[in-house]
């Protein structure tokens, strides 16, 4: 029998996480800065799940599309 755990650490799961913190943090960005551009969108689909959490965190103080940027370039430093 599957515990929750082993359920958390399905693909599926995953997966589904994954694409519901990405919907609500899209959502986010969109209320808070307006659209996001396809290549922006991009760059956030690349971000892990822990990465997009973070943004979720980080957006609540942007104030433009610039500091969604800045905020993703600063993450490509920090990996790279």
């Amino acid at each position: 029998m599957f515990s929750i755990s082993d359920l958390k650490n399905t693909r599926y799961h995953q997966e589904v996480r994954y694409e519901v913190i990405f919907n609500f943090v899209m959502r986010l960005l969109e209320r808070r800065i307006g659209g996001v551009s396809q290549d922006l969108q991009v760059k956030i689909n690349q971000l892990s799940v822990e990465d997009l959490e973070n943004l979720g965190l980080a957006l609540l103080d942007f104030t433009s599309k610039a500091d969604l940027v800045v905020w993703l370039n600063n993450q490509v430093i920090f990996e790279g």
